[in-house]
């Protein structure tokens, strides 16, 4: 009796044993079919999201394009930011800028280290937002020049800076592709770059929007010509008392800068011709689309007159 009494206990705790394995391996069976379960949620919902976000720069587009009136001002209605517009089983946010009124510093010089108009109106927009002098500011245009520089069988003076870095590089001897990129460039600390990136833009024509300029743009605009060859027709008076006018009265053409008090006939002067307009030509379209938690933002350069899209980056 006793032997079986042995034979029974064993066999139970074998059958224990038994349970235990077979309840910890449906446990981990369990979870590794919730975790694929989410991760296919996951990337279901990501998915939807970056459709989301794509049909969001198209729709920023569409409205661009719609907007056929001879100027471009903040206050009409492609500048009304959308914010989480519903959208299938989400939704989607779009935000469009007009980029004409930043100054594209990639006019500051050719790509054979000759300087263009542009580089004597960054020297003036430097001095305006930087803490440097005159010969600083030249110095900072310069090292644009430099980099612009295509020919790398001839060595310009910042090349032996750029060798000795850690770690070294080249300059590029092509426009900047990117805002950010400025800070590989002598000279543009930091400090410098943050003061300017706000101001500045790299994709679409020279041309700047008089009605979204910020006023250190539209003062050194005047700067077309070295030191000593400009008059200074509109001073800092001036150009407050245009972005004042603007900011409940949109340019709808050049000559309304003639109805700001004091201005008159002198912008003629003040701009090179066709320098300025009351135009956007290149926008920046942010757009975000979201599913549950999961989250995609696009990012879009666009050329508005012909709805070219300059650059796209999915993030």
């Amino acid at each position: 009796m006793k032997k079986l009494g042995g034979q029974r206990g064993m066999a139970l705790l074998l059958v224990l044993v038994i349970v235990a394995l077979l309840s910890a391996l449906l446990i981990e069976f369990s979870f590794s079919s919730l975790v694929d379960l989410r991760a296919t949620e996951t990337f279901r919902d990501r998915s939807k999201a970056y459709y989301l976000a794509r049909g969001g720069v198209e729709a920023a587009r569409m409205m661009l394009q719609d907007d056929d009136n001879d100027y471009d001002h903040p206050t009409e209605l492609w500048a009304n930011e959308l914010v989480n517009i519903p959208a299938g089983d989400g939704d989607v946010s779009i935000r469009i800028s007009d980029l004409s009124g930043k100054f594209n510093v990639n006019y500051v010089a050719d790509q054979r280290g000759n300087p263009l108009p542009g580089y004597h109106r960054f020297v003036a927009l430097c001095r305006e937002v930087l803490p440097v002098d005159p010969v600083q500011a030249g110095e900072l245009a310069d090292a644009l020049v430099y980099w612009f520089n295509a020919d790398k069988t001839v060595a310009t003076p910042d090349d032996a800076y750029y060798a000795e870095l850690d770690p070294p590089y080249s300059r590029r001897g092509e426009k900047l592709a990117a805002v950010d990129e400025l800070q590989m460039v002598r000279g543009f600390s930091p400090e410098y770059y943050r003061a300017l990136a706000p101001y500045l833009r790299v994709v679409g024509e020279e041309r700047i929007n008089l009605n979204s300029a910020p006023p250190e743009i539209l003062y050194a605009w005047q700067f077309s010509a070295a030191e000593g060859n400009i008059a200074i027709i509109l001073d800092r008076q001036d150009i407050e008392a245009v972005v004042n006018y603007r900011q409940t009265t949109p340019f709808e053409q050049l000559s309304d800068l003639e109805s700001v008090e004091g201005i008159g006939n002198r912008w003629a002067s003040a701009w090179v011709q066709n320098s300025v307009g009351v135009q956007g030509s290149v926008y920046r379209i942010d757009s975000r689309g979201r599913v549950n938690q999961s989250t995609r933002n696009a990012l879009a350069y666009l050329a508005k007159q012909n709805n070219e899209l300059l650059k796209f980056r999915m993030e």
